[in-house]
């Protein structure tokens, strides 16, 4: 003759149905929230950054320029501040999850006589040299910008007191936010002073900070993630 399982206590049945039920609740719940963020195996959001204009996606070779107007170098001994700020390069790689590009010039000039930077330090006015061009600059769909080189630098001359500094940095790391126009936002950026190259009156170090817009042919570089 078989035997039947005992049967659970009325209480004891509820309890474990009621574990159960809570249990698959939340599961339930979980599958929810990782599909709300992307969680769910399968589910993928856009990965592939393209760089356009209003004209059309920007093509392999097309030269973008950079621009700021408010790029300031802090440092322990006041602030250089050029009105502006431009870099010129093509564009070697467009519609991935990378698109890049080489920096090949550099210029800054402000609204002191000659064409020189204003500066809040007390060595004067100052000339801004750019040096180890081209740079790389790499933007990627996560909306992150880096520029290398062999090194990113820059010498500040400053003619009314004689006074030479090199400052250096492996890499400069922006960000900007994927989806319309590219505005790329340097924040306290540092640089070292290359002190064989420097003259000893020159601030060991420096952030560099500020805003870029981007454009082509006249027109507004935008991004857009597919």
């Amino acid at each position: 003759m078989k035997h039947r399982p005992a049967a659970l206590p009325p209480k004891e049945a509820d309890s474990k149905m009621g574990r159960a039920v809570r249990g698959a609740g939340l599961v339930l719940a979980a599958l929810v929230v990782a599909g709300l963020f992307g969680g769910v195996a399968g589910a993928k959001g856009p990965s592939l950054l393209t760089l356009k204009t209003a004209k059309g996606e920007l093509a392999v070779g097309q030269e973008v320029v950079a621009d700021s107007t408010n790029l300031v170098f802090e440092t322990s001994s006041g602030n250089l501040e050029c009105s502006s700020n431009i870099l010129k390069g093509k564009l070697a790689k467009n519609n991935s999850k990378k698109d890049e590009g080489p920096i090949e010039s550099e210029s800054s000039t402000g609204n002191e006589p000659g064409g020189l930077c204003k500066t809040t330090t007390p060595l004067g006015a100052t000339e801004i040299k750019t040096s180890n061009l081209p740079w790389s600059t790499v933007l990627s769909s996560k909306g992150v910008d880096e520029v290398k080189g062999k090194k990113v630098s820059f010498t500040s001359v400053f003619p009314n007191s004689g006074a030479t500094c090199v400052f250096e940095a492996a890499k400069v790391k922006s960000t900007f936010t994927p989806g319309g126009p590219v505005t790329i936002v340097t924040s306290k950026q540092k640089f070292k002073l290359n002190k064989k190259a420097s003259t000893p009156v020159c601030p060991k170090e420096g952030t560099l900070s500020g805003t870029f817009t981007g454009t082509s042919n006249g027109e507004t570089v935008e991004s857009e993630l597919t």
